[in-house]
């Protein structure tokens, strides 16, 4: 899920169908895989309501930069916060799975 916020020095596009585009032109979401959310917020209590429980259970923090914020969440439902390399997480919990 990618959530666009415009609270980081204002990067974002300002709107949703500009997001859209952009997101598409980048091949996201790929093969159907992938959620492209509307542009909103990710700090404090006006964060999404997602994203405030992926941030409570997995215990993180407020995100300091747009792509700061990242989150796992595993076949359980179990929500954690990748340390170093996503894609290595993810193969670890790809590899968990079988």
């Amino acid at each position: 899920m990618a959530f666009p916020s415009r609270e980081f020095g204002a990067q974002e596009f300002d709107s949703n169908e500009k997001i859209q585009e952009f997101a598409a032109g980048k091949n996201f979401p790929t093969e159907g895989v992938g959620v492209l959310l509307a542009l909103g917020k990710v700090k404090g209590d006006d964060a999404s309501e997602v994203w405030r429980y992926m941030k409570e259970q997995s215990g993180a923090k407020e995100p300091t930069w747009n792509f700061d914020g990242k989150f796992l969440v595993d076949k359980s439902g179990v929500i954690s916060v990748p340390k170093g390399s996503v894609g290595k997480a993810i193969s670890a919990l790809m590899e968990d799975d079988e």
